[in-house]
């Protein structure tokens, strides 16, 4: 982090944008950037895609550093379009650009500012990579390129095997890997039988790292909270009189719902961590496990996304990934890179539990590997006959009938855009990848769908992995439409027929667009969510309202369900589909009207993407958060705010006004922490004497 601010500062570079595959690694990154730079007024650290902080770097004097996740970043460039300007592009985990789905989406925008900016500089970072050159291959030719290539371990990371001694379960002997033939350690005795794999992970985890900074990996969301759960009544974990995780508890309570589990694992010193918990709530849960405060984290993937989460020891059994994968070795081998990271231990221990047991570990227990990196692009491409089929029949009649469009439609809309633009593929970067021959086959089949196609290209640009062919179709619709145009349009979150109009557009979208929001049948809960994110309202609120049209349906439910599907529904549907595809559907639309001679109906000053990306519909709203607050805090705060339309500087002017009553407002004490951070009235000799 230090060499990009130290690179900022000397140099004449005035925008630079950090790329991040997901949000949880973009708010740590945005916070240690911050941190780092506290003193230097001369650099704006951001992770929202406003125009406003770019416009004060191009005009003014100060520079600006974006931390973003590659939709973020074609959010901002959608919204400044020609005029976007950067300096510097550094890609993290830059591997990720073979991920399903989300690889073509980060190829796409380091591809699209690269277009724009020629002279850019591209710095990409990937652990333990195989074939760092790889990434480098789509630079142009005339431009230097480097690659250095390195595996050097810089802690002492132990492998330990445990498994149950023969007619005692509660004795598990211990052996560390050492080349061909493992060290006998010892024996490991538990307080009670571990019947059940979850107790295996549990109370082997319990007595292996009693002295706490132990992770235990999980296979999925359900499976942490059972396992903290478990450890949670063991000794060494009673009840704390800790403020700190007294305020997280009363956070999870008032954030998420009054019985959440979290709340009385933390007051325990046991959390668990995964995906789509709220960004304050897994932030301070890493916080406090950093501090030692938490002492067991039952975790998920999340920690192999990139989370900078560094511990003593790692418990995992059977590890997976996806949807019951076999995890990789060079996934395990990211995963066990936590414990003992430089800096914070100098060695670490994994602990593999079952190691001969084959359903738990198909091959064994993976050796140390490094990661091979092959863009999503090319493995698709390299599939050419069923990817021309696909193409081919692309613009069947009923979407819902289409075959594979898991497996080639992003790349396969990546595609079609590249042929529109450059009219053959043999001219793309990619193809010196690829045979002649493949590529020729894929441009007949591009051909007959790209004659099709008469939207404008600087809409396609707005939207990698949505189809053309599909873009055409809705537009189509359009034209087709027979009843009142304006009931084509969204309305306003706030307006009484907005969960009408969004299950409207969701069905437009899935007969013409893609079948994105399935099944049919739960569409209204979808468009549901999305207005009710919309709206502002707090994840408690809407877990509250799930629960309460349960109730009235006469419809049983487990609570620990409905709030993971519901944090769920959030990140998927409201955060990642809905602004994916209904920006796609409003783009259109304005194409449309602007044809119809309605360009009275377009609404030029709200952005659907920003909107839903963020869960805001006003002003103050988003003004909260552009001074760096997470979303539960602004919406915390903006439940107490009269007026809907306050910049920055009003939302500034109402915080200091309102500060010292904080207090009696029943804000949880990390929300009135954050906000006094980030505004900067927590600062002692600034003379402020609010309390939490």
């Amino acid at each position: 982090m230090q060499w990009l601010l130290d690179h900022v500062r000397t140099s004449k570079t005035k925008i630079a944008v950090y790329l991040a595959p997901t949000r949880a690694l973009v708010s740590e990154i945005e916070l240690s950037l911050k941190e780092l730079c506290q003193s230097d007024t001369g650099i704006e650290i951001t992770s929202l895609p406003l125009t406003e902080v770019y416009f004060s770097s191009t005009t003014g004097d100060k520079k600006a550093v974006f931390v973003f996740t590659q939709e973020r970043l074609h959010l901002l460039v959608n919204l400044l379009g020609e005029d976007f300007s950067v300096d510097l592009l550094i890609v993290d985990e830059a591997h990720k650009i073979g991920d399903n789905q989300r690889g073509v989406i980060l190829q796409d925008a380091i591809e699209r500012v690269s277009r724009q900016n020629p002279m850019m500089k591209v710095v990409f970072v990937s652990p333990s990579t195989q074939n760092p050159g790889e990434l480098l291959e789509d630079a142009p030719n005339d431009m230097p390129k480097t690659s250095v290539n390195t595996d050097m371990p810089t802690v002492l990371q132990n492998v330990i095997l445990a498994e149950q001694v023969p007619r005692k379960p509660k004795e598990w002997s211990l052996d560390l890997v050492w080349g061909d033939s493992p060290i006998p350690l010892g024996t490991l005795k538990l307080s009670n039988k571990p019947a059940g794999l979850k107790k295996r992970l549990a109370f082997i985890a319990a007595a292996a790292g009693g002295r706490g900074g132990t992770l235990v990996y999980c296979n999925g969301a359900a499976e942490a909270e059972d396992v903290a759960l478990l450890i949670s009544q063991l000794e060494g974990s009673e009840k704390t009189d800790d403020q700190e995780l007294l305020d997280l508890a009363d956070l999870a309570r008032k954030g998420v719902h009054r019985n959440y589990q979290l709340a009385p694992l933390v007051e325990r010193g046991v959390a668990f961590h995964y995906g789509n918990m709220p960004s304050l709530i897994r932030t301070e849960v890493e916080r406090l496990f950093r501090d030692g405060k938490i002492r067991f984290l039952a975790c998920t993937s999340t920690l192999i996304e990139g989370v900078n989460l560094s511990c003593r020891t790692i418990v995992v059994r059977g590890p997976r990934k996806g949807r019951g994968n076999p995890m990789e070795p060079h996934d395990f081998w990211n995963l066990a890179g936590r414990a003992g990271r430089w800096g914070n231990e100098f060695q670490g221990n994994i602990i593999c539990i079952d190691p001969k047991d084959e359903k738990a570990w198909p091959v064994g227990v993976p050796k140390r590997s490094r990661y091979p990196i092959k863009r999503e692009t090319d493995v698709v491409i390299s599939s050419t006959d069923e990817l021309a089929a696909y193409l081919e029949n692309r613009n069947i009649d009923s979407l819902a009938d289409l075959a594979q469009g898991e497996e080639f439609e992003q790349v396969g809309a990546y595609l079609l855009n590249t042929y529109i633009r450059l009219g053959t593929l043999s001219d793309a970067a990619f193809a010196k990848r690829h045979s002649p021959d493949a590529l020729r086959k894929l441009d007949r089949s591009l051909e007959g769908i790209s004659a099709l196609i008469n939207i404008t290209q600087d809409v396609l640009v707005r939207h990698p992995g949505v189809s053309a062919v599909g873009l055409q179709r809705l537009l189509e619709a359009f034209r087709k439409y027979e009843g009142n145009i304006e009931n084509l349009l969204l309305a306003p979150s706030e307006s009484v027929d907005a969960y009408d109009r969004y299950v409207t557009v969701m069905r437009r979208i899935n007969a013409n667009l893609y079948p994105v929001f399935l099944p049919d049948s739960l569409i209204p809960l979808h468009a549901l969510v999305v207005v009710e994110w919309l709206k502002g309202l707090s994840l408690a609120a809407i877990i509250r309202k799930r629960i309460e049209y349960q109730q009235r349906n006469n419809r049983s439910f487990k609570l620990p369900v409905l709030i993971r599907e519901t944090m769920s529904m959030v990140e998927e549907t409201a955060r990642f589909k809905a602004p994916k595809y209904i920006s796609a559907y409003m783009d259109v639309l304005r194409l449309f009207l602007t044809e119809a001679e309605r360009e009275d109906l377009i609404d030029e000053d709200f952005d659907i993407g920003i909107a839903l990306e963020f869960g805001v519909s006003s002003i103050t709203l988003l003004s909260l958060m552009e001074l760096g607050l997470s979303r539960m805090s602004a919406v915390a705060l903006y439940e107490k705010i009269a007026r809907d339309d306050l910049d920055k500087e009003g939302c500034l002017a109402w915080i200091n006004q309102h500060g010292p009553n904080f207090a009696g407002m029943d804000l949880p004490n990390l929300i009135v922490r954050e906000t006094l951070q980030v505004s900067g009235l927590d600062d002692p000799e600034a003379g402020h004497e609010f309390s939490e």
